[in-house]
């Protein structure tokens, strides 16, 4: 193994370069370095001048300057509006405007990012009463609300929660919620007579697995191939029955087809009736099923199913221990069946 080559303790650092010193153990700012004169001279190392900047100390000044300036809009939120770097005009540090979807872009190098925004403590008691005081579905209200199905089964349940908490004097910790509602949009409850805004888009699916393959299928140029083709040919329903709410697209058709208000209105209503007639038969063969089964006792995470059994019946899983562990046993055939 050849030998090391100890290196030298300083380097030649060109003309606005970076040094470092071992002494100081600072990053130093190199301001002038000599040139080497000639071939002799280029050998030696030159030191860094004993006045060299403190680039840290440099950070801390302009950064304490930029907060004493610009950076007071940053100290404290503002109240029922976002306060992002990119709300301000870098050149006069003032407000761009009250354009709300103009304010909401919280990186500056990234323009078609939005905060997505969070309800409003009268919309979640809202969700809340219709769920569970009114006793609406979770996809009616999801849809009258504009909100999604898991956000509105999530508030329902924290809600419960919180509501039980309050019963029993234990704190709530609400000042996370209002730090929120002044940093991030916030959807409100609409007035009652007045269209209720979406939270957000409800209509979203995700991609199904069997999807993600490519299928080549010959069509016909006559043929007409829908979406309902494209399912059957992955294995799936059609697009308009996968969605979350296949009622929102039923309205929308009839809509298109000319049908006044009051008529669609009383579709809906028997569209409504024959479901909860569904669910009420579904939830009535699931306790016959339960029924039939033997009786179930729930104790937190765990259940008991007991059944009616013969006394002395007892079959091979209970009471009759395996002999395999027992010393002495036969455990390889010795007769062909």
């Amino acid at each position: 193994m050849p030998p090391r080559i100890r290196l030298l303790a300083t380097t030649t650092a060109p003309l606005g370069a970076l040094a470092y010193s071992a002494s100081r153990g600072v990053r130093c700012y190199a301001g002038k370095a000599k040139k080497p004169a000639a071939s002799s001279d280029a050998e030696k190392p030159t030191a860094v001048d004993d006045d060299a900047i403190d680039l840290n100390k440099v950070a801390r000044d302009e950064f304490n300057e930029w907060m004493s300036g610009p950076g007071r809009n940053f100290k404290k939120p503002l109240y029922n509006e976002m306060n992002y770097i990119t709300s301000y005009d870098r050149k006069t540090w003032q407000r761009l405007g009250t354009d709300k979807d103009k304010l909401n872009v919280p990186f500056p190098l990234n323009h078609a990012f939005r905060s997505h925004p969070v309800l409003s403590e009268e919309l979640k008691e809202e969700i809340y009463s219709r769920v569970m005081e009114g006793g609406n579905s979770v996809r009616a209200v999801s849809a009258g609300l504009g909100v999604s199905l898991e956000r509105v089964a999530a508030v329902a349940r924290l809600k419960a929660v919180e509501k039980e908490w309050i019963k029993e004097g234990k704190p709530i910790a609400t000042y996370l919620t209002k730090a929120l509602h002044t940093m991030l949009p916030v959807t409100q409850l609409s007035p009652k007579g007045q269209t209720q805004t979406f939270h957000e888009g409800l209509q979203d699916m995700q991609s199904h697995q069997f999807s993600h393959r490519q299928a080549f299928v010959p069509v016909s140029e006559s043929r007409i191939f829908t979406r309902a083709d494209a399912g059957k040919e992955f294995g799936l329903p059609p697009t308009e029955e996968s969605v979350p709410h296949p009622d929102l697209i039923v309205l929308q058709r009839e809509k298109f087809a000319g049908l006044d208000n009051t008529a669609r209105v009383d579709m809906q209503r028997e569209r409504d009736r024959q479901a909860m007639v569904r669910r009420e038969e579904k939830e009535r063969k699931e306790k016959e099923r339960k029924e039939k089964s033997g009786q179930v006792i729930e104790k937190g995470r765990w259940a008991w199913r007991l059944t009616t059994a013969t006394t002395g019946r007892v079959g091979f899983r209970y009471g009759v221990p395996h002999q395999d562990r027992k010393k002495g046993q036969v455990k390889i055939p010795t007769r062909v069946l």
